[in-house]
């Protein structure tokens, strides 16, 4: 391996490190609010208008978010970004406080919403900056593994900080995370955008941001791979999130003698763990082929085969291995989309091209809870999940396309 390589190597592991730490920021505060909004006599209509805040501010940040990537490279979008969550976990400290603490609490979601689209998008596309083609699988499965494990990572340290000293010692700590992270950030991620070279008579007339908006979302195979990415999170990220627990109470799938809350916390890990492996296992197979799209249909596959299996699933273990699948698959499709997106986006717009991506995964997780509580009280668990793993058989023909076109 050469020094280049090696230290391209190294840097992708510490871009790992500073997505992993502002992922374990934001899940820090997830579990707390919930309690302490319901202590402060904060309505629960409230508390799930704060807890999506950050994710609806995502929806309309996101495009300038690309933008800015793409205009001044990745290192001070996401420094800043980490120093913006910052702000948005201190406002949480102050809403403990306050006479208005609604108020503040949903003013450090969206705040916070601000600066985790900076860190979202920025790491992946700092990553992708400095990845040669041959190893863009593996360093962008590192990365997005680690924002992966970031969010449940945090959720174990807020709980454990909240119960053992307090709510406002377990915000201080996911202020100090994001500060430390945006310390880190401004040191190791590059300082440009990775922008190639212009032959000269494309200096000479620039493109228009508009028309390099229309490029990007005239490629259709980014198209197909927005349009998967928002299935996938629709799916998993937003309908099996929102409804495991209440499954779980339902079926009494209990772990350990835990309750709902506990045993749907453990069964997710399952899932969590086995996305994890099957990221990182996907990224490793990609940097070995030529071929991006050969995991695709399998992997789509699995997750349709895990929803019916957990919808069918009547004790712990059957739902267990019915997660694990729905772990594999969708840690088969994330690294392979993602990767098939930095090979197909001019590097000069990869800024852009990510930030679609990550509003595709935020459109998707928000319509998923919704969706699947409401279609689980009216038709039961089992035909919902069952209806969503029909749903992801839908994407066989647009992947089939993605697979044409490579060949």
């Amino acid at each position: 391996m050469s020094t280049v390589d090696r230290d391209r190597r190294t840097t992708g592991w510490q871009i790992a490190g500073i997505a992993f730490l502002g992922g374990v920021g934001g899940g820090v505060v997830f579990p707390i609010l919930p309690v302490i909004g319901m202590d402060l006599g904060i309505s629960g209509f409230m508390i799930g208008l704060i807890l999506s805040a950050n994710r609806i501010t995502r929806l309309g940040f996101n495009p300038i978010t690309g933008s800015l990537l793409d205009r001044f490279g990745a290192r001070w979008p996401v420094a800043i970004g980490l120093a913006i969550e910052a702000l948005g976990t201190l406002a949480f400290s102050i809403g403990l406080v306050a006479d208005s603490p609604g108020a503040w609490f949903l003013a450090g979601r969206v705040i916070w919403g601000v600066g985790s689209s900076l860190l979202l998008v920025g790491t992946l596309a700092a990553v992708m900056a400095i990845a040669p083609q041959a190893r863009r699988g593996g360093m962008t499965a590192r990365v997005r593994t680690a924002i992966s494990l970031g969010l449940p990572a945090g959720l174990v340290i807020g709980g454990l900080i909240a119960d053992g000293a307090s709510a406002n010692a377990a915000f201080l700590t996911a202020t100090a995370l994001s500060v430390v992270a945006a310390l880190l950030a401004v040191v190791v991620l590059p300082p440009t955008s990775g922008r190639s070279p212009e032959p000269a008579e494309q200096r000479s007339k620039p493109e228009t941001t508009r028309e390099q908006w229309r490029a990007l979302l005239g490629l259709k195979t980014l198209r197909i791979i927005w349009g998967a990415n928002a299935l996938l999170f629709f799916a998993v990220s937003g309908v099996l999130l929102a409804t495991i627990a209440v499954l779980v109470d339902q079926r009494q799938l209990f772990v350990f003698g835990l309750g709902a809350e506990g045993s749907a916390g453990l069964l997710m890990a399952v899932l969590m763990s086995a996305r994890a492996g099957a990221s990182l296992a996907a990224g490793r197979v990609l940097d070995r082929t030529k071929s991006r799209t050969r995991l695709l249909l399998p992997a789509m596959a699995l997750v349709a085969i895990g929803f019916a299996g957990l919808g069918l699933a009547t004790s712990s273990v059957t739902a267990a291995m019915a997660l694990l699948v729905i772990g594999v698959g969708s840690g088969g499709l994330t690294i392979p989309m993602l990767t098939l997106l930095g090979d197909v986006t001019p590097p000069h717009l990869h800024g852009r091209a990510l930030s679609v991506y990550q509003w595709s995964s935020d459109f998707g997780g928000a319509l998923g809870p919704a969706a699947g509580l409401e279609l689980g009280r009216l038709v039961g668990f089992g035909p919902s999940y069952a209806g969503v793993g029909l749903l992801m058989l839908a994407m066989a023909l647009p992947l089939c396309g993605l697979i044409a076109r490579e060949r």
